[in-house]
């Protein structure tokens, strides 16, 4: 009897324990996972007593604010799509999702552990969150929404020099104050509105000659040495064609960038060998998680595996012109444009600048600092002189502006099938100063020069039209 009532007692102990432990483990240590889940609309549910703080841009323009009372709140974004789906969404029907997921914890002032905000929450007294200040520039998000508008893709520009993120635009996007009633009609639109363009993974095309460059500085080779393009070459048993089937002729390091040779970059790839091409792509962060404040898939060399121990010679030569297996999001890409153009150093990037309490006191401030330093400051400048050659002899044309140096790639991604291939400019500006790094990607859009430059173009004098303005 005394041995049955022993058992009884220690299973309620054992069993006790397990539910602490079971509680423990969702409430504090998987708390902010679950918070930030778009399925768990604890968060939503928490509005009813605790206004979401609102949302804005660099220089205050409204972005997303609660308006309304009581049961009658609502969540407004003034400027429809061109914010979305970066912004996101906070319903009750669907949950939340983009920044209003990620920074609900922050909007809704619930990581704040005064004891002010712990007696507002154990007699759950209504009360205000936090404001949200981004980097982003409303103006020349408009310029890059714009630009865009009508097709599928994305536009991201950031500050090199700090890592601040000034425009991300994905298309097509949708109005997230008509979201619940609209719902059906969005999700039947093609080329997924809900998706984030910039942070989806697409074949790189000329543009990964960007990172091949570091593999090739790594083996110590001549970037003075002359290569003779034919129109295309023979690695391993595979012809690899340049496009259209132009022939460069003899080509150095900086023709061969300026003029997008694949032949080139194959050979050069192959000649820098295996380890020092994973190195590079290493050191520019592939296989990596950047460092932000939403997720962005890591960019990858192979289906199975986004940085493998090794490459066979086929893989290698077509991965090392951007095609391949390769692929990368247009946001990695702007950062490792914003690498080249900051000697070197890529910044860890930001979206959030800083956090205001509810009496609009500053509790949070973003410092700027280094992520990665793929190249040396030297290497770093003869990519950008290539670059510069691409804008003003090369295939990057269609980006020059008249007084302004602007240092570019370009890219045309083969997809597969009988698709146009995806187009893709990347920039900095001014070369010798630069002040905003942009990549465009424009899907299924054709060639860089001809889908995406005009683009990056618009954006790029947008930017430095308002850099000016605030000297």
């Amino acid at each position: 009897m005394t041995k049955g009532i022993r058992n009884i007692a220690l299973i309620m102990v054992f069993s006790f324990v397990f539910l602490s432990l079971g509680l423990a483990y969702w409430q504090v240590v998987n708390a902010d996972t679950m918070l930030d889940n778009p399925a768990n609309r604890r968060a939503v549910f928490l509005e009813k007593r605790i206004t979401r703080g609102s949302i804005y841009d660099r220089n205050g323009v409204v972005l997303a604010k609660t308006v309304g009372t009581g049961e009658n709140k609502f969540r407004e974004y003034p400027l429809g799509e061109m914010f979305q789906p970066l912004i996101g969404y906070a319903t009750v029907q669907y949950g939340s999702a983009g920044l209003e997921a990620t920074e609900a914890e922050t909007l809704l002032g619930i990581n704040d552990k005064s004891i002010l905000r712990k007696i507002q929450n154990t007699f759950e007294l209504k009360r205000t969150g936090n404001d949200v200040v981004l980097t982003l520039d409303a103006r020349l998000q408009e310029t890059a929404y714009e630009g865009l508008k009508g097709k599928t893709g994305a536009v991201v520009a950031i500050d090199p020099q700090n890592g601040d993120v000034l425009a991300l635009v994905s298309q097509p996007s949708y109005d997230a104050t008509t979201l619940e009633a609209e719902w059906d009609a969005i999700l039947a639109r093609q080329n997924s509105p809900l998706l984030n363009h910039a942070f989806s993974l697409f074949p790189p095309g000329s543009t990964m000659k960007i990172v091949t460059s570091g593999a090739i500085f790594r083996a110590g080779l001549d970037t003075t040495e002359l290569f003779k393009c034919e129109g295309k070459t023979v690695i391993n048993g595979q012809t690899i064609p340049e496009q259209n089937g132009k022939v460069h002729g003899w080509v150095n390091y900086d023709l061969a960038l300026a003029y997008s040779c694949n032949t080139y970059f194959a050979q050069y790839g192959i000649k820098a060998g295996a380890q020092n091409f994973l190195k590079a792509l290493s050191d520019f962060g592939f296989g990596q998680d950047i460092p932000f404040e939403l997720y962005v898939p890591p960019s990858s060399v192979t289906n199975e595996d986004p940085l493998p121990q090794t490459l066979g010679a086929n893989l290698l030569a077509s991965s090392a012109f951007g095609q391949g297996e390769v692929m990368v999001s247009p946001f990695h890409m702007a950062l490792i444009t914003a690498g080249v153009a900051n000697n070197g150093k890529i910044m860890a990037p930001h979206l959030i600048d800083s956090v205001l309490d509810s009496k609009q006191n500053r509790i949070y401030k973003r410092t700027p600092e280094i992520w990665l330093s793929p190249l040396s400051e030297s290497n770093a400048e003869i990519i950008k002189s290539g670059m510069i050659l691409a804008v003003n002899k090369g295939s990057a044309a269609p980006g020059a502006l008249p007084d302004v140096q602007v240092a570019a790639k370009t890219g045309s991604a083969e997809t597969g099938g009988n698709e146009d291939t995806h187009a893709w400019y990347v920039a900095f500006a001014p070369a010798d100063d630069p002040k905003i790094a942009v990549a465009v990607l424009v899907e299924h859009g054709g060639t860089g020069s001809g889908a995406a430059a005009p683009i990056a173009k618009a954006v790029i004098e947008k930017a430095l039209e308002l850099r000016e303005g605030e000297n």
